[in-house]
């Protein structure tokens, strides 16, 4: 169990001593960390804004090409290959958290260890969705309503997923970077297969490709995504690399001991992210999946930012863990809910009263359904990103029991809500039992987290309850607004509509938050630490052949000129 905080905490992360003294400022490593997230969640920011941008360019022209049923078809294929990706064993987490064990901690052995345990998995978990997938196909083409498409989907799943087994074959080396806070070569191929990606995509579809072509294209790109990792990987750290001799019983246990409990979170979280798909194809048709996902991959864009910060967050979360600095950690906790929340709950907000116009704007006509799901996944997504950072620092603290309990009832909700809502409302019923479940299991995971581990509740509230309120309120006086706001049926006229409402719901939101007080000195503190490090060189060093601890540390340079950086940016 994690110790109580000794200190009182702020909502802005701030300990106060029990004197009642003034906030004393954090050191040196506060700063570091500052910088080290800020400017590792920007550099895998512009990756992602790269490849979301290509995904964006891509979908109408599917969209338009392939048909409503084939598109359908082709988004549901898709989402049976990411689904058998959450079926990893944890170990994608597992061999981030050894690889930053063993540049902190120096467990180079433990480290080879795991990643050769990543592979073998990574190869059988392909293998064994290419033969699963061939053989259950005559029964699942008729629940999935294929049709006449049932040949031409089989074989582009078959060729998707030969794609995906050798994107799992490279996880462990990717994993490389991620420990060792070195995102700059894995934001350079992400974007860069990407935009290969798109590009071919394009190129298929129109010159009339259809499901099999289109699902080469992407293997293609998974193939050389794969090669480009592994040899960067090995140039980065040559001392990092799978190695079964290094493996003993007691690597299996830790690893499959901690990686278990993150598998069923996976499995969870494929329940309520992936499935929606599946179960709209199988009581609607193909065409219902067509409605369902323009929606979601707008709702998406709500996790856009703070995914890059999180991923940033969890190998630093794991080096603070490993020190035993539970204070350091507590506010680092803060920060980070303080800042998403705020970003996720005006996103939401956005997102809800621009659905319609956005829709319009990006496939050039209405699609009432889409935009529906827009509305109805958004407040599910923002309520889940606001418990993001409670969940990265359990997992990094190696306790990840408590977000397997919370998946696990949000997926179970999910399931259950499913079905009535379903046959109550329709289509509109799915994306919704998604939203309810993850609200009411998000609410029990921070009662049970800071009871279980003794952490106080109220600092997490006190971050949560201003923007979650700023948000309501100024989008639904944006909503009443929306009738009066310029606007339009066309393109041009969706752009004017949705740069308006979005507008007002941010101006009206952050008026409410400046006049609850939310911001301070201390928040301008910040910006300026992640602006300043942002302008200095990475400080990250590669691993020495020798496989000891690098030579210079994995901190950034000190910021003197900024008095109150902390660690929650």
């Amino acid at each position: 169990m994690i110790p109580p905080l000794k200190q009182k905490m702020s909502f802005g992360g701030i300990s106060e001593t029990s004197g009642g003294n003034p906030a004393e400022v954090p050191g040196e490593e506060s700063r570091t960390i500052s910088g080290r997230l800020a400017r590792n969640s920007v550099i895998l920011l512009v990756a992602r804004l790269a490849s979301a941008s290509a995904g964006m360019v891509v979908l109408p022209v599917l969209y338009g090409r392939l048909g409503e049923r084939e598109f359908g078809i082709w988004a549901m294929l898709t989402g049976l290959v990411a689904l058998a990706g959450y079926a990893d064993l944890g170990l994608g987490s597992a061999q981030t958290r050894e690889v930053a064990r063993a540049v902190d901690l120096g467990r180079h052995r433990q480290a080879r260890a795991v990643m050769a345990v990543g592979v073998l998995w990574g190869g059988c978990l392909g293998i064994l969705a290419l033969t699963g997938t061939a053989i259950c196909w005559p029964w699942l083409a008729p629940v999935f309503h294929l049709g006449d498409l049932a040949t031409p989907a089989r074989d582009a799943v078959l060729v998707l997923l030969l794609g995906f087994l050798l994107r799992n074959l490279a996880l462990s080396w990717r994993a490389v970077f991620e420990g060792t806070q070195h995102y700059g070569p894995i934001a350079v191929i992400d974007a860069g297969t990407a935009v290969a990606s798109a590009a071919l995509t394009v190129v298929v579809a129109m010159l009339g490709g259809g499901l099999v072509a289109l699902a080469a294209a992407l293997a293609v790109v998974d193939a050389g995504r794969a090669l480009t990792v592994v040899i960067a990987a090995r140039r980065h750290a040559p001392t990092l690399t799978p190695s079964l001799r290094c493996l003993r019983r007691s690597d299996l246990r830790e690893t499959f001991g901690y990686g278990v409990r993150i598998q069923v979170t996976n499995t969870a979280a494929a329940i309520n992210n992936e499935t929606d798909r599946l179960v709209l194809a199988g009581f609607f048709g193909p065409s219902a999946v067509a409605g369902f996902e323009p929606g979601s991959r707008l709702a998406n864009l709500l996790r856009l930012l703070p995914v890059f910060a999180l991923t940033a967050m969890f190998p630093a979360a794991a080096t603070v863990a490993a020190s035993g600095d539970s204070a350091r950690l507590d506010r680092l906790h803060i920060g980070m809910t303080r800042y998403l929340t705020t970003f996720a709950m005006v996103g939401a907000a956005v997102m809800m009263v621009t659905a319609d116009p956005l829709v319009r704007l990006w496939l050039g006509h209405p699609v009432p359904f889409a935009a529906v799901t827009v509305a109805l996944l958004a407040p599910g997504y923002a309520v889940h990103l606001a418990s993001a950072p409670a969940r990265v620092v359990t997992r990094a603290e190696g306790y990840p029991g408590a977000e397997t309990r919370y998946a696990l009832l949000s997926a179970g909700l999910n399931v259950v809500l499913t079905l009535p809502l379903l046959r109550v409302l329709g289509m509109r019923g799915v994306p919704l039992a998604t939203t309810l479940a993850v609200a009411v299991a998000t609410a029990y995971y921070f009662g049970h987290v800071h009871r279980k581990l003794a952490r106080p509740l109220a600092p997490v509230l006190h971050a949560m309850w201003p923007p979650t309120l700023a948000a309501s309120v100024a989008g639904s006086l944006t909503w009443l607004a929306a009738p009066y706001l310029p606007g339009g049926a066309d393109r041009a006229g969706a752009a004017l509509a949705a740069a308006c409402q979005g507008a007002l719901t941010v101006c009206l939101a952050a008026l409410i938050l400046v006049l609850l007080g939310y911001f301070d000195a201390h928040d301008r503190a910040r910006l300026r630490t992640a602006l300043t490090s942002l302008r200095k060189p990475n400080s990250t060093t590669r691993l020495t052949a020798s496989g000891d601890r690098p030579t210079a540390p994995l901190e950034a340079p000190r910021h003197d000129t900024v008095d109150a950086a902390q660690d929650g940016r």
